[in-house]
């Protein structure tokens, strides 16, 4: 439930929950390798302590020379396993060792617990099982004697800091892990293209459901995406106007938004989203306080905006976010802070799904890659589903596609051979998943 802290004062804007960009964060800040290592340490409950790398390629050295006829073989096995990264392919967990403390790698440690706050009290508990060799068996064994495990959030890593922002994507991404993780070799080949997927996903339905904070728990709001062997025209108008266009004009509000919730909450509490601020109970004081906020904030920033009459905790928490707002317009000093923010949104998550495409603009875009995973996760343990169905599970995910797409993509299902016409018409298309 939503608590307000006890003294609402105008401080630095802050974003530390919710989102795992700031407004510092320029190109190039996520390192996947060590977010895929922060994800491992939270979905397993396991930990390798600091600086433990060098011991453990010591111990498989011990280990083989040991067991070895030739001990200089360990030379042969260095160079295949630890000279480049193979090592890594052979167990997801092994990525531990990236998730160490790293100078310079909050960004990627921020990107980690999004995740976190998604996995909530949900673990992986079983690790990948993969037909490995005798030498690969060995390494595995040699790398859990230097684990930690925990059953509990909060044990072995730290807890989640956030009540879900979207919990109807929260679901479906321990659904479409649990599916992924029960598939070892396709978990490894895939698990980082899985996460940025779900990144992404999870960045557009934020950033169109921010606005939406009155009508209390998120939905999933239509985006539009063709694949990026079609064609895009100007007059494709759902693509156009339910694309990257209607995510690019609500970027902004992404900073102002998320900064003003956090300001309403004391720094050590699990942070609630700014749609559970509805549930704040309605009393004199907490307007009082929401009011008198408001006045102080504006003046502290010395913005001309008139403040509206608030009679209502949601008439002052409008106040709020247009105040928050205001602070980055074109004539403020912030204004590069804000216009920063959202670009290195578009580069750094977005940017797998986004194409420009000549006079039609920027539009979302699907890869074939990104669609086949899409496929196989939403239908999961199932065989197959019908197309219908199919979509259905997509826009539960916030993605649309437009008839001339859906038409498209039935020609790619068609061509890779996992579609099924159960009738001479045609009308009963099934799909069937490639893993």
């Amino acid at each position: 439930m939503f608590k307000l802290k006890s003294e609402l004062k105008p401080q630095n804007n802050k974003l530390t929950s919710f989102f795992p960009i700031n407004t510092k964060d320029r190109k190039g800040i996520f390192d996947w390798d060590i977010v895929l290592g922060h994800f491992v340490k939270y979905a397993y409950r396991k930990s390798v302590a600091s600086n433990q790398f060098e011991q453990f390629k010591l111990k498989c050295k011990e280990d083989f020379e040991s067991k070895l006829d030739e001990p200089q073989f360990w030379q042969h096995l260095e160079k295949m396993y630890f000279s480049g990264d193979e090592l890594y392919k052979i167990s997801p967990e092994l990525l531990l060792f990236k998730a160490q403390d790293i100078k310079g790698s909050s960004a990627n440690k921020r990107l980690g617990d999004l995740f976190l706050n998604l996995l909530q009290d949900h673990h992986l508990q079983k690790s990948p099982s993969l037909s490995l060799n005798f030498l690969e068996k060995e390494l595995v064994e040699t790398f859990n004697s230097f684990t930690v495990s925990g059953s509990k959030a909060g044990t072995v890593s730290k807890a989640p800091t956030e009540v879900p922002y979207l919990p109807f994507l929260r679901e479906l991404f321990i659904e479409d892990l649990d599916f992924i993780a029960s598939k070892p070799k396709y978990f490894i080949e895939n698990i980082t293209d899985f996460l940025k997927l779900y990144a992404f996903l999870y960045t557009a339905q934020l950033t169109l459901n921010l606005s939406e904070w009155r009508a209390g728990v998120p939905t999933a709001k239509p985006c539009y995406f063709i694949l990026d062997t079609e064609k895009a025209s100007d007059e494709r108008s759902y693509v156009k106007s339910y694309g990257y266009r209607q995510l690019a004009k609500n970027f902004d509000k992404v900073f102002p938004y998320l900064a003003m919730n956090e300001s309403l909450q004391d720094s050590a509490a699990v942070k609630q989203p700014l749609w559970s601020i509805t549930s704040l109970e309605h009393t004199q004081g907490a307007l009082d306080a929401l009011n008198a906020y408001a006045v102080e904030f504006k003046e502290e920033r010395k913005l001309e905006i008139e403040l509206k009459e608030a009679s209502s905790v949601a008439d002052a928490v409008d106040n709020l976010l247009a105040l928050f707002y205001a602070q980055f317009g074109r004539s403020e000093t912030r204004h590069d802070v804000n216009v920063n923010f959202c670009k290195a949104i578009e580069s750094e998550l977005c940017g797998h799904f986004v194409q420009s495409r000549g006079r039609a603009g920027r539009v979302l875009v699907f890869n074939q890659d990104y669609i086949l995973l899409l496929t196989n996760i939403v239908i999961g343990k199932r065989d197959r589903l019908r197309l219908h169905e199919l979509l259905k599970e997509f826009e539960a995910r916030g993605i649309f596609f437009d008839k001339q797409t859906q038409k498209v993509l039935v020609e790619f299902y068609e061509r890779i051979g996992n579609v099924e016409r159960m009738s001479d018409s045609g009308d009963a298309v099934y799909v069937r998943k490639t893993v």
